[in-house]
């Protein structure tokens, strides 16, 4: 669908909403190139920011040079893709010991990062639910949360919640734990479960008023499965700031 015109966007600010991400790669693709193109398109298209992998923040900051696109990378990311249902069955996503997340953002600061998108723990938050209604303030989702907004030394820390795996109560608690540690974005998925969904009109709209309950300052970034105009353009309108597509110049391209 071709937008002629909207109310609220224009192509260029649509684009400012825009984390133009490349986190998985074909066995055939040069990396550095594939890295080299995706900051040029951002030039292009004056997209926000980049989303890459922590080894490729010094080849997304060289290919961006001077230009005031920004780069965000993934924190506790998983390594590969995993079917829905397994994930659903025994979750691992952001199942990285706090250890390992902390010296992940040591070196994406000292890399010259600009966002970091940390992955909740999903395993640890849902058992700490099984056990007690709501996070405990001393819950270790809490901790993990804390000791990584305090790592971050000012670089904006969004969480990455994985909606997919989570019921609307979940969704509702684990958005006022990231509310709580007081950070900068919740974000909706990783785009990494198989037959997710991911980001949808819905759960954007339950974490918006979820946040405007405990904490209306804290922005939300929709990722997972976005490729249309159309779909982003509603997402926008539910309540997310931001958007995390590998699709971003096909959606521009839609608004004319």
């Amino acid at each position: 669908m071709v937008f002629t015109s909207h109310p609220k966007y224009t192509p260029l600010m649509l684009a400012q909403c825009i984390d133009h991400t490349k986190l998985t790669f074909t066995a055939a693709e040069d990396v550095e190139q594939a890295i080299d193109t995706l900051c040029q398109e951002a030039i292009t298209h004056q997209f926000y920011a980049v989303c890459v992998r922590p080894e490729h923040i010094k080849r997304a900051k060289q290919a961006l040079g001077s230009h005031n696109t920004k780069v965000a990378t993934v924190i506790g990311f998983p390594e590969k893709k995993r079917l829905l249902n397994d994930e659903q069955m025994a979750p691992t996503v952001g199942g990285f010991p706090t250890e390992f997340k902390l010296q992940e953002v040591k070196t994406a600061i000292t890399n010259g990062v600009d966002e970091l998108d940390l992955v909740l723990n999903v395993a640890a938050f849902k058992q700490e639910l099984e056990e007690s209604e709501t996070l405990p303030s001393a819950s270790k989702t809490l901790q993990e949360l804390q000791a990584i907004q305090q790592a971050s030394q000012g670089c904006p820390v969004k969480v990455i919640i994985e909606t997919d795996l989570l019921s609307d109560a979940e969704v509702i608690e684990a958005t006022k734990a990231c509310a709580q540690a007081g950070v900068f974005m919740v974000k909706t998925s990783t785009g990494m479960l198989m037959e997710g969904i991911g980001a949808t009109p819905k759960v954007v709209s339950l974490i918006r008023n979820t946040l405007n309950t405990y904490a209306p300052d804290v922005q939300i970034k929709a990722s997972g499965g976005i490729k249309t105009t159309e779909q982003a353009l509603v997402l926008l309108e539910k309540g997310a700031n931001r958007l995390g597509t590998s699709s971003g110049g096909l959606i521009v391209a839609g608004l004319k």
